[in-house]
């Protein structure tokens, strides 16, 4: 059965889903996700959803960012994301039952459940952060004939920056639209996509996501400080990796993403993390023990506070968390090989090989 999620769920959802995107978020995002999250309560509220109680044919829309989550320089607002979901209902220009976030904090489809109307269905494109719209695309990238509407907004009307772009087709060529548009507005932009069918995106998304965000966020709200680390690794099946100190931090913006690595050092073991808008892999002492769409997130070690690649200076002191993929929710274009070539052509890294 649904139910009304709260401000307890907030905070649940708020912590949890900063560490499950992987490094894109951190403590610079607080505020704006719990913001987020208590306007949409506020609002009017939502139902939160099982998606095995929706028919299978019930038509579901995306909401979710594009871009640079850590360094991008954009100019964009909430109701961006209201207005491109409103924007999709009025193209698809049939009933649409929920909408999900392409991965979890999600807070952006919070707001678009409370403002249209819609139920927030208990699935994401992923568990985790991921990169691209094409490895969010649920499998889509192998299959072009499919098409999709995305829509894109950003700027401000007050200063002539606004910007509104639609596409339609495959997942690739509109995918690729959106991140253009993403790189026009200064690194990001909200986004709407779809529709797809409750039975599609049971097949092929990650059902459950946010249950498990929630579940996770209050196994790491219930212990204290340093205690998260464990708290959290536990829940995750996963391993503490390392508590260390920062050697190097390369990642820059460019082109739209966020792109570089970090090493992280206890003295004793070496792990360099190459990072795509997030954490992508990581390598101890050279060898590879988590790849995409492993989990790997990063914790304050004093106060068990998810902190972002953009946090994490030369210097500065982390925790490291792995899990396996097998271990949380993932949707399989995190598994497509399709979408794989253009991010290991950017990061100079294998990662098909360890799908």
């Amino acid at each position: 059965m649904g139910r009304r999620l709260s401000r307890d769920d907030v905070e649940a959802a708020l912590i949890a889903g900063l560490f499950l995107s992987a490094g894109g978020s951190g403590k610079n995002a607080v505020e704006r996700n719990r913001a987020q999250g208590r306007a949409a309560l506020e609002y009017g509220g939502f139902e939160f959803t099982p998606l095995n109680e929706l028919d299978p044919t019930a038509r579901i829309i995306t909401a979710t960012a594009v871009g640079a989550p850590g360094f991008a320089k954009a100019s964009i607002s909430w109701r961006d994301s209201v207005e491109a979901a409103r924007l999709l209902i009025e193209k698809i220009g049939r009933p649409v039952a929920g909408v999900i976030c392409g991965h979890v904090p999600g807070f952006n489809a919070w707001l678009v459940a409370s403002a249209l109307g819609l139920k927030y269905v208990d699935a994401a494109s992923n568990g985790r952060g991921h990169p691209t719209v094409k490895m969010g695309g649920m499998g889509l990238a192998s299959h072009p004939k499919i098409s999709i509407h995305q829509i894109g907004m950003g700027g401000l009307e007050e200063d002539g920056s606004r910007l509104v772009v639609m596409a339609e087709g495959n997942i690739v060529r509109t995918s690729n639209v959106m991140r253009q548009a993403a790189v026009v507005n200064g690194g990001l932009i909200y986004a709407a996509r779809g529709p797809l069918s409750a039975g599609f995106i049971h097949a092929n998304g990650a059902p459950g996501a946010i249950s498990f965000q929630l579940d996770l966020g209050r196994a790491m709200l219930e212990a204290n400080g340093p205690g998260r680390i464990a708290a959290t690794a536990a829940f995750l099946k996963g391993e503490h990796l390392i508590t260390g100190n920062v050697m190097e931090n390369t990642v820059t913006y460019s082109g739209g993403f966020d792109l570089g690595h970090m090493i992280v050092t206890d003295g004793q073991r070496q792990v360099r993390l190459g990072i795509y808008n997030e954490y992508m892999t990581a390598d101890v002492d050279g060898a590879r023990v988590a790849t995409f769409p492993d989990m790997v997130g990063t914790l304050d070690p004093q106060n068990g506070e998810p902190v972002a690649i953009s946090e994490l200076p030369v210097g500065a002191e982390v925790a490291m968390i792995i899990a396996h993929r097998s271990n949380f929710p993932v949707g399989k274009g995190a598994l497509d090989p399709a979408v794989f070539p253009e991010v290991e052509d950017a990061m100079g890294v294998d990662l098909r090989s360890y799908l």
